[in-house]
């Protein structure tokens, strides 16, 4: 189920983490439920809201908004009897020129001096498997709107899950490489909140210095899988596996259909979680690593 909760709680509090931008919600109460993979659709979500972050980089507010709705006629989506859920993101940005706004959808395709064109690329391919469409408005200077459908259910909404409660920890020390600051403040600040000694590093390279040249050993590593322009995560850990062949190692990305996140062990990593994630999910991956 989709709601303000699971929106701020997960995938864009994440992605906001850090930033000057802010976020309103207007959810209809009757909105119904949909049947989606969470880990896949709060991808989407994380993008968007990324890609909304980019757009304001003097700070501002991201407005999300979700209904139900019959048909859409934009994507030529039928009418259905259950209807479909929309839920809008809408941004005061720099806008999107309108020559590119056929192409924002395409691989490889971005503005961004360090993106890799894969966010929203992704998020299309995503939402079109879930039998939805996703569809862009932007202008100049005003901002941009990014609003996807995805199918509404007759099924009810089962008993929410309980958050997973954090069991105290030992300590012990964590390096931790991503190549977005707020991610990496994020998880340093929550890590050690938690007892950890976390070390960051922006880039598989910085990664493979910091534990090459560390006096004391770390219990684990957590890498980001993919890094534009950098070495990633595949070849920081080749790297370190080099220095201490028993390292314990947990790999994240966004890109969920990387054959690394289906068998990491094959690569030296223990196990791997997908953005977005709570800090509770994170802690409950490290700890069946390190334990």
């Amino acid at each position: 189920m989709i709601n303000k909760t699971s929106l701020e709680k997960e995938s864009v509090t994440f992605a906001l983490h850090g930033s000057n931008v802010n976020s309103q919600y207007s959810i209809s109460d009757d909105l119904q439920s949909v049947e989606i993979d969470e880990g896949q659709i709060n991808q989407v979500i994380h993008n968007i809201t990324i890609n909304a972050v980019h757009a304001m980089p003097m700070g501002g507010t991201i407005k999300i908004s979700a209904k139900n709705i019959k048909s859409c006629v934009i994507c030529n989506l039928p009418v259905r009897k259950e209807g479909y859920v929309k839920i809008s993101f809408e941004d005061c940005g720099i806008g999107i020129p309108r020559e590119y706004l056929s192409k924002i959808f395409d691989p490889y395709f971005t503005t961004k001096q360090q993106g890799s064109g894969l966010g929203l690329a992704t998020s299309h391919s995503i939402i079109s498997r879930h039998g939805g469409c996703i569809t862009v408005d932007s202008k100049i200077g005003i901002g941009t709107t990014f609003s996807i459908y995805l199918k509404s259910s007759n099924i009810k909404e089962s008993n929410q899950k309980e958050t997973p409660k954090i069991e105290p920890c030992e300590g012990g020390r964590i390096l931790v490489m991503d190549d977005q600051k707020s991610i990496m403040e994020f998880l340093r600040n929550s890590l050690t909140s938690l007892g950890y000694e976390v070390i960051c590093a922006k880039d598989g390279a910085e990664a493979v210095r910091l534990f090459k040249k560390a006096k004391r050993p770390f219990d684990l590593v957590i890498l980001d899988l993919t890094v534009p322009g950098c070495m990633g995560g595949k070849e920081a850990m080749e790297k370190i596996k080099e220095i201490d062949v028993s390292v314990k190692a947990i790999v994240s990305s966004g890109y969920n259909n990387n054959p690394i996140m289906s068998n990491p062990e094959m690569h030296g990593f223990n196990a791997v979680i997908a953005k977005p994630y709570s800090i509770e999910e994170l802690h409950a991956v490290i700890r069946k690593v390190t334990i």
